[in-house]
């Protein structure tokens, strides 16, 4: 590669590792302990562009004697070194076995003769962080490392931890089996992690010499283990079948594990850049778990009082169901509200229309007003003989004549639709009273002589002052309904509102319910809400480092 091209790859790794820096840091912000630190353990791996290949499976599969094989030289020994990170890196460069401590910093041993020592010291896991050998003359250079990590089948939690917790410092990784416990349930559980993750895993199968040939052929077995993996849709990048006890073994492939990591590599800068990037956005991931539990007494805590309300025929849990019900209940009570002010607005239009619509005066009826009005007039005299008493007794039957007209129009043209208007308008309401449709039955308008003296004007009496007059009647009687009519809507009114207090009393008992279910709902809505910004402020910054090349 030319030295420009060098100069460009590494301003992309110090980019890269600026944003691993930035993350970190925002993550700390937010409280977390844990991610942090894995975070700028990243970026530390990323500004050397060191390529990381784990050795990861059971305590039983060899994996220090395969390491040691590889190396060609026996730095670990055969029981893994008991720190409390439990995992051991191993990269070319100068001669030193390092131990990082909680307490003491940095201790450096001589890797060809103070292992064993190393191993004394770090009995006590708890003080030591990690241990780093590196050494001189192997295939691996300062840019290139193996770890070696505690064994998944280890019932110490820790040493379970440890392996997990390197994880996102592996660029690729190497998962040995023993030949006898390729089908282990842990064995699929852990590589399905693995390629879910997005890390490159080649699968070993080591001390294939137990192999008994008459049993089962050799490629029968290698096509059962390719199922098995397969079954549960693992995919491993390659599988290779070793023996170190039985290097002439005519199914070894060691040399062509060696090769592969060796290539692995030479390929050292394109496997680094995917894969930090890839360890980064799982790292988001991690810390939004972090966050998210950190916020899990309270998100409990309003999910508990989701449990506390309970609405018939509802699904508490159900945030859009909620809403949704919430939302009609607060229609409804809109609409009882408004309920009676419209209800009467509405009986009194429909009075008004019948009012309006009902025909009083005819010919007949202005004939009659006109003999009527024509007797009221001053000087108005019938005969000579007992011209006072035959006057009177005109002007009283013109009177009847008038009232009789009237009575009649009043009775077919209004007083009949009146009241059926008056029986209908409470049924149109669910509302049923006897004790109302009887008055309404029983209400009678009397058209009297006073109402027909009450409209009478001074003045010259010509025929438009006739039909001014009749009008005026009509008026007046139409007037009249309507003071009743008004009186009978104020009844229905009445009744309606008890009706709509009753409903609204039951309807309001739900509402508050359903919004005490609806601002739990908020709450958790922004828990998730907030969840989610967290997430986009990260992938943001995990942005900037997708875009380096």
């Amino acid at each position: 590669m030319l030295q420009s091209q060098v100069l460009i790859r590494e301003m992309d790794f110090t980019r890269l590792a600026h944003t691993w820096e930035e993350l970190a840091a925002r993550m700390k912000e937010n409280g977390d302990t844990t991610t942090p630190g894995k975070m700028l353990q990243l970026a530390d791996k990323t500004k050397r562009a060191e390529l990381n290949i784990a050795f990861c499976g059971h305590f039983s599969a060899g994996k220090s004697t395969m390491i040691n094989t590889l190396l060609g030289v026996n730095l670990l020994p055969s029981n893994p070194i008991p720190t409390s990170a439990n995992v051991v890196k191993i990269r070319g460069g100068e001669k030193a076995a390092r131990v990082y401590t909680l307490n003491s910093g940095v201790i450096t041993f001589d890797p060809d003769t103070e292992m064993e020592k190393l191993k004394q010291f770090a009995v006590d896991g708890d003080t030591v962080e990690s241990v780093e050998v590196s050494y001189p003359g192997t295939f691996l250079d300062e840019h290139s490392s193996l770890l070696d990590t505690p064994g998944i089948d280890s019932t110490d939690a820790a040493h379970k931890i440890a392996t997990e917790s390197a994880l996102h410092l592996a660029d690729v990784v190497i998962y040995m089996m023993d030949y006898n416990h390729v089908q282990a349930e842990e064995n699929f559980n852990f590589t399905k992690t693995l390629k879910d993750r997005g890390k490159p895993v080649y699968l070993v199968v080591n001390m294939i010499d137990k192999h008994i040939d008459f049993e089962l052929d050799f490629d029968s077995y290698k096509e059962s283990v390719e199922e098995a993996f397969a079954t549960w849709n693992i995919h491993p990048d390659g599988i290779f079948y070793t023996s170190l006890a039985e290097p002439d073994h005519p199914e070894n492939q060691y040399e062509l594990l060696r090769s592969k990591l060796s290539s692995l590599i030479a390929s050292r800068e394109e496997l680094v850049g995917r894969s930090v990037k890839s360890a980064a956005e799982h790292l988001i991931e991690e810390h939004i778990q972090v966050w998210k539990a950190a916020n899990e007494s309270v998100r409990q805590e309003w999910e508990s009082k989701l449990d506390d309300v309970s609405v018939e025929g509802l699904d508490q849990r159900d945030a859009a169901a909620v809403q949704g019900a919430l939302e009609q209940a607060e229609a409804e009570a809109a609409v009882l509200d408004k309920r009676t002010e419209e209800a009467r607005s509405k009986m009194e239009k429909e009075l008004t229309v019948l009012l309006d619509n009902a025909r009083l005066t005819y010919f007949s009826t202005n004939e009659a007003a006109r003999s009527y009005l024509e007797s009221k007039k001053p000087g108005f005299k019938m005969g000579f003989l007992f011209a006072g008493k035959k006057t009177e007794e005109e002007r009283a039957r013109r009177e009847e004549a008038l009232l009789a007209d009237l009575r009649e129009k009043v009775a077919g043209n209004l007083d009949f639709h009146f009241k059926e208007l008056m029986n209908k308008l409470p049924q149109a309401y669910e509302i049923r009273d006897e004790e109302y449709n009887a008055a309404v039955h029983a209400t009678t308008i009397a058209l009297t002589p006073e109402l027909l003296a009450a409209h009478i004007k001074d003045g010259a009496q010509s025929r438009e002052y006739e039909l001014n007059y009749c009008s005026d009647l009509a008026g007046g009687i139409k007037l009249e309904y309507r003071r009743v009519g008004l009186a009978f809507i104020e009844q229905v009114v009445s009744r309606l509102a008890q009706q709509v207090k009753a409903q609204s009393e039951g309807l309001q008992a739900r509402l508050n319910q359903l919004r005490e279910l609806a601002q739990v709902h908020s709450k958790l809505a922004e828990l998730t809400a907030a969840e989610q910004g967290q997430r986009e402020q990260l992938q943001a910054i995990w942005q900037k480092g997708e875009q380096v090349s």
